[in-house]
Parts: structure tokens; C-alpha cells; sequence
């Protein structure tokens, strides 16, 4: 249920519960529990107590720039209900009027005003909220509604009776028999009921500023909130039309008031379970962070070491291979001399197409241009073109997406395996075939040549080893099929389901 939904229940609820104990006096509820009474008072304290300390940990640890308006309202709650529980303990509730033995008005005037006043430090809270107020000395803020609520208890002791009355004390059983549980309470007054009153709107204005805050924020601390202020304005009108702020005395408003400290309860646990789950995504997001941090150095990495080989080896081996034809065009060279070179111009030619590979394969890891059949076509063509072998592709259409690491990976096992088909197979047909069978990625490298036995080659061979080390970087694996005279099959076997999307350079 939204939160909406939940306030239009609880305050047709409360509704119908504050208007039939009116119309039906045997549902008013009021009774005499000393003990009751003194455990609801200390737990309103420390609930109101820990409220205003959280308040005031959020501004200053999130900077939220109203906060010490609700941590002051908090502690006004905190000081009214504070100061009842010592009265109790120390056995100075006779003297300051709290007793039904000795009634007086005082207990009345420190309770309302505390609860008007802190009602609308709570309003100016939400509309500073919403509004983006930017308090000044929010210490002095705090603090100084603390004082003023202790001046004021202070002041209404001293001059209590010459305030107008909040409520009627000559009630049968006030100074009787208080036995009589059906005239515990005092009569309401005009005045009395009019703060009373008074503080149940300024109670519900906060609750919608609160759920304001709710619907813009999502926070679930302001949801709990603007259930726990119904709470407390119904506690209000109830007290309204039943006062009473006296030891020992039992009553709904006192009962709506602990509600009120149940929802504050539930609402800090809600928000700390909250609070957790957004530390739990930031951690996730760090580490995925990290991640993709370490990709992109890995990625610049190999781009310098591919600027490295395409400038400074490839260039080397060109200039070689110049100097050797040079070398080769001399008249005085004899035929051994010119078989030699012509040996090492191959072998340089070789090495020059292995550092070509080698710079494609690292560039392909940064930025794949286009798709892994594309560039296995690219490759295959050239491979051909620079050896005489007929060389075929066979490549599904529409490839699952792999990451860039995986794109070179494959590359460059299929070169590593047309490489040993040129040198070891005396092959004159080499067929590649790409596509996908049971959820993998399969890359098949099949030729005519000579075949071997892989048992006999052992796993020291560099090539073999390496195209197994590339396949498991992958997490995948390699077989390899060969007889003597029949051929050979390099097959690569990838799983295409768990390979992330790819991470491209300066995706941060």
C-alpha cells in the first residue's frame, strides 16, 4: 500500500476511534497505572532523545540544511517528557502539581506548550525541506529551544496560578475518591482546547510536509514520519477533549503518543535497513567501478604496447628487409650468399606478419571495428594473400556481442593456428568456421596437411600452450584433433551466456 493509502486509513481510523469515545463514554479510555504511566514517559524521552540526536548526526554528517529544526523539536519532546519522568522518580510531582491529590494547572501549560512548540519547529523543518532553506547556527538553534523550553516550565511553576485556566479541576473524584475512574479527567476549558487544537494542525501540516518529502525523496524515514504526526495530532484533539497530564494517569492520548514512539522506532530501523542496502549498492558500484578502472588501464596499456611494436619494431623489421634486398641485388654476392638471404628475408617477412597480427590483436582490444567475422575475414584474406594458401570462412550471421578482451583472444588464436598450419601442416586448404552450438562459441581451424599425434608434442609446445592460455582467459578450452595423414582441428569453445557487455575506453 502507498503511503497515501496508509494515511487515508489511519486517519479514518483514528477518526471513527476519537468520535466514538465521545458519543460512547464505556470506549473512553482512561485508567490509573502509576507504573504504566512512568514507562510510557521514559520511553517517549529516549525515543524523542534519539530522534534529535539522529537529526542533528544528519546535518552534520549529510549537510541536511534543516535538520536542526526537527533534532530541536525532537528535544523539546524529549525535555517535557524528561523532566515529568524525574518528577516521578524523585517524588516531586506533589509539589509541582502533577498529582490527582494535588492537580494544579502547571502540568497542563508544560505539556501543551511543549508539544505546540515543538509541533512548529516540525512544520518549519518540512517547509525548509521542501523550500531548500539554508540555516545559521544551527547549534544555537537547537540548543536554545532546549533553554527556552526549561525557562518556561520554570516560569509557569512560579506563576500558575494567575494563568487562565486549561482545564477544569473541580471535576467529582479530582479531590474525591479517585477510585472513581469515570471522573478522572478534568473538563476541557475554551483556551485549553483551542492549544490542544491548535497543535494537532500544526501536527498534521508537518505530516504533509512530511510525505512531501517522501513522494520527492523516496525516503523512507519521512514515510514512518508522516504516520507517527497523525499520531501525535490525534493525541492532541484527544487530549482536546480529555485533559490531563497528571502521574499515574492513563489515557488515549497517552496510547497515541506511544504509537507515535513505535512508528519513530520502526522508521529509524526502516531507515538504517535503508541506509545498509544504499551502502550495499555503493560497495557493488565501487567494485564494478573497479573493475571497469582496471579494463580501461589494461586497454591503454595494450594500445602503448601497440604504438610501441607498430613503431618501433615493425619498423625495424621493414628496414631489415630493405637492407636484406639490397643485400641480395649485390653483383658479387654468390648463390649460397643470396640462398642465405633469401632464407632470412622470409623469416623477416615472417616476423613482420607476426608483429602486424600482434598490433592488430591489441588495437582490436581496445575498439572492435566491426564484427568478429568481419575481422576474421580481414585476417583470413590477408593470411592467403601473403602465403598461397586457399584459405575459407565459414562464419555464422548475427554472433552473440563478446567483450573486447574476448574478441582479441579469438583473433588471435585463429591467426596462432593458421600460423602453425603454414609452418608445421604443408597444407594446401585451411577452413575456418565460426558460429554458435549449445549455448558456446565455437571456432573451428581445420586443414589437409600431414597431421600429427598431439600426445607426442607434450604440453612445453609455446604455440599450443599459448592459444590453451588465451582459451582459458575466455573460459573456455581448446581441442585439438589430429592423426598422422589426416589433417588437423583446432577447435575453441567459449560460453556465450556469462560474458558481460563489453567495456569500452572512456565509459566512465
Amino acid at each position: 500500500m502507498s503511503l497515501d493509502g496508509v494515511l487515508i486509513v489511519v486517519v479514518a481510523v483514528l477518526a471513527v476511534g476519537v468520535s466514538g469515545s465521545v458519543a460512547i463514554p464505556v470506549l473512553r479510555v482512561r485508567f490509573l497505572a502509576t507504573p504504566l504511566d512512568l514507562v510510557l514517559s521514559t520511553l517517549t524521552t529516549v525515543v524523542t532523545l534519539a530522534v534529535a540526536a539522529l537529526e542533528w548526526v544528519s546535518y552534520r554528517q549529510r549537510g541536511e540544511r534543516v535538520a536542526p529544526l526537527r533534532a530541536a523539536a525532537f528535544l523539546v519532546l524529549a525535555i517535557a517528557n524528561g523532566s515529568a519522568v524525574t518528577l516521578m522518580i524523585t517524588g516531586l510531582d506533589r509539589q509541582a502539581g502533577m498529582t490527582l491529590a494535588a492537580p494544579g494547572q502547571a502540568p497542563l501549560y508544560d505539556f501543551s506548550v511543549a508539544r505546540v512548540f515543538a509541533a512548529a519547529l516540525m512544520v518549519l523543518g518540512g517547509i525548509g525541506s521542501l523550500r531548500a532553506w539554508r540555516l545559521n547556527h544551527a547549534g544555537a538553534i537547537v540548543v536554545g529551544s532546549g533553554l527556552a523550553v526549561v525557562i518556561m516550565f520554570a516560569l509557569v511553576q512560579v506563576g500558575a496560578d494567575r494563568l487562565p485556566s486549561l482545564g477544569s479541576l473541580d471535576a467529582p473524584g479530582l479531590s474525591g475518591n479517585p477510585a472513581d475512574v469515570s471522573s478522572l479527567l478534568p473538563r476541557p476549558m475554551p483556551l485549553g482546547a483551542a492549544v490542544q487544537i491548535l497543535g494537532a494542525a500544526l501536527f498534521l501540516w508537518a505530516a504533509g510536509a512530511a510525505r512531501r518529502l517522501h513522494r520527492r525523496d523516496r525516503s523512507v524515514s519521512e514515510g514512518y514520519l508522516a504516520v507517527g504526526l497523525v499520531f501525535a495530532a490525534f493525541a492532541q484533539v484527544d487530549t482536546a477533549i480529555y485533559p490531563g497530564a497528571y502521574t499515574g494517569l492513563v489515557s488515549a492520548g497517552d496510547l497515541l503518543r506511544l504509537s507515535f514512539d513505535v512508528i519513530l522506532l520502526l522508521g529509524i530501523q526502516a531507515e538504517a535497513r535503508a541506509a545498509l542496502s544504499r551502502l550495499q549498492a555503493a560497495n557493488d558500484e565501487l567494485a564494478r567501478l573497479r573493475v571497469v578502472e582496471l579494463e580501461r588501464a589494461g586497454l591503454e596499456e595494450r594500445a602503448r604496447l601497440a604504438r610501441e611494436l607498430h613503431d618501433g619494431l615493425a619498423q625495424d623489421l621493414w628496414l631489415a628487409k630493405l637492407k636484406i634486398r639490397r643485400l641480395a641485388g649485390l653483383p658479387d654476392l654468390g648463390a649460397e650468399g643470396r640462398a642465405l638471404a633469401g632464407e632470412v628475408g622470409d623469416a623477416v617477412d615472417t616476423g613482420l606478419a607476426e608483429a602486424q597480427q600482434a598490433v592488430a590483436a591489441l588495437r582490436l582490444s581496445g575498439e572492435p571495428v566491426g564484427s568478429l567475422c568481419e575481422l576474421m575475414s580481414r585476417s583470413i584474406d590477408e593470411f592467403a594473400d601473403r602465403f598461397g594458401l586457399r584459405a575459407e570462412l565459414e562464419c555464422q550471421p548475427d554472433l552473440p556481442e563478446l567483450s573486447p578482451r574476448a574478441y582479441a583472444e579469438a583473433l588471435r588464436i585463429m591467426q596462432e593456428a593458421l600460423s602453425n598450419v603454414r609452418r608445421h601442416a604443408d597444407a594446401t586448404v585451411v577452413r575456418v568456421k565460426v558460429a554458435v552450438d549449445d549455448g558456446r562459441l565455437v571456432v573451428v581451424v581445420a586443414d589437409n596437411g600431414r597431421g600429427f599425434d598431439p600426445d607426442t608434442v607434450g604440453p612445453s609446445a609455446f604455440g599450443l600452450a599459448s592459444m590453451r592460455e588465451r582459451a582459458a582467459l575466455m573460459g573456455g578450452e581448446l581441442r585439438i584433433e589430429s592423426q598422422p595423414s589426416d589433417g588437423t582441428r583446432v577447435s575453441l569453445l567459449v560460453p556465450v551466456s556469462p560474458v558481460p557487455a563489453p567495456v569500452r575506453a572512456g565509459a566512465l
